[in-house]
């Protein structure tokens, strides 16, 4: 078969859901599975949020996620360090780093506590973020113990966005070794964020040890924040969304689905959801993860970003190839096909990559329809001077989207 298109539209139900799900899990748009319809186009062209937000601020964060761990090079924190220091100097809002296991693509975060301590010794105004915590990996005790150290460490900066996880690899490093465990593993994560909180707080709470018996347990260091700042991570699924809201913790998302009517519509609900949990909606936020090179020229941004953004998606469909185990005759040119397209379409329409005059109307698109921060990843195989070179026109746009300017420095 030779047109792209019908392959994936032979996909059944099933595979290709499970194809876009896991594309979403790392933040990428799916490639469409149809041709356009007649209008498509041009109705998400037409896409107008229901609100004008200009008077509200956007935050810019900086995002790291992609790092090689297979590396041999002995500086490979060198542009993490040096983009906490440039970010930290010009008034950015925070620091991401994840939790990644057992794959080279990521290799680089096992353990952003560890991260976060040696951020917090060479900053001083910045937060200290882990994007994300999976913490059903986690005892809650453990979690508490070593971040309350980089609490202290940072002055009180450090605050954390929880995930589910979603590999079964990775479940060799849960606290329980249980096929169920892994998958409740949803249930687990918010049980759990009640004991973090409670023992975060100071509060004494039983766990059981090795002989069944129960100790009342304090975590020591204390923090220097009596409440640690939580943030759930989602790849859109609505629940999640009303869960977050529940425990008034804020969102970590993409743009993902159907785009920003679909994205407005969450936050939507969410805000809606908070106040309902007596939650005040302008205290949570909901930030957003976008690819993030910056240029004077589009054509010379999209020449730098196109080989690295599409070795990733090469690397990840790489991995689902199990997806399509039924079209094993699957070309060369088909399979570039798949990550033309979705480079073509990400670029365009999910990215802050190019020019600034093109990013800003992105950056106002999402700040109408509510997004309060931007995550911006910037660790996806661009060269050093590049990054270092976008983040100078990043700091310009943050400016032009504070709120008070004048504590941007």
């Amino acid at each position: 078969m030779s047109d792209i298109h019908e392959r994936l539209a032979a996909l059944s139900p099933e595979q290709r859901a499970l194809l876009e799900r896991r594309l979403k899990q790392q933040g990428i748009a799916a490639p469409d599975t149809a041709r356009s319809r007649p209008g498509q186009a041009a109705a998400e062209a037409a896409f107008v949020p229901k609100h004008r937000r200009s008077e509200a601020a956007m935050d810019f964060s900086l995002f790291f996620f992609s790092g090689d761990g297979s590396t041999t090079d002995r500086h490979k924190y060198g542009l993490l360090m040096e983009c906490a220091a440039f970010a930290d100097r010009h008034g950015f809002k925070a620091m991401w780093t994840p939790e990644r296991h057992f794959e080279d693509f990521g290799g680089l975060y096992p353990n952003p506590s560890v991260l976060s301590a040696a951020l917090a010794a060479v900053t001083e105004r910045i937060e200290l973020r882990a994007g994300s915590v999976v913490l059903p990996l986690h005892h809650p005790v453990r979690f508490v113990e070593e971040w309350s150290v980089v609490d202290n460490l940072s002055d009180g900066r450090v605050s954390v966005a929880f995930a589910t996880g979603w590999h079964p690899a990775d479940f060799i490093l849960a606290p329980v070794q249980d096929p169920n465990y892994y998958v409740h593993r949803k249930e687990e994560l918010f049980k759990s964020v009640e004991q973090v909180r409670a023992l975060w707080s100071g509060e004494a709470v039983p766990f059981t040890d090795a002989s069944g018996a129960v100790h009342r347990i304090k975590t020591l260091p204390r923090p220097i924040q009596s409440e640690l700042n939580l943030w759930i991570a989602t790849n859109g699924n609505e629940e999640t969304y009303h869960q977050a809201a529940g425990i008034g913790a804020g969102i970590l998302t993409g743009i993902l689905g159907n785009g920003f009517a679909e994205l407005e519509g969450k936050i939507e609900r969410y805000r809606e959801a908070l106040i309902r949990y007596g939650y005040d909606p302008q205290t949570k936020k909901v930030a957003v993860m976008l690819h993030t090179c910056l240029g004077e020229n589009d054509e010379t941004v999209r020449a730098k970003v196109e080989r690295p953004l599409k070795e990733y998606l090469k690397t990840f469909l790489s991995q689902q190839r199990h997806i399509l185990a039924d079209y094993g005759d699957m070309t060369g040119a088909d399979f570039e096909a798949i990550v033309s397209r979705a480079f073509d379409k990400y670029y365009r329409e999910s990215s802050l990559l190019g020019t600034p005059d093109k990013c800003a109307k992105l950056v106002e698109t999402l700040r109408d329809i509510g997004v309060g921060e931007i995550a911006c990843l910037i660790d996806f195989g661009v060269d050093r001077e590049t990054v270092m070179e976008s983040l100078a026109l990043l700091s310009d746009l943050q400016r032009k989207f504070a709120y008070d300017k004048e504590l941007i420095p």
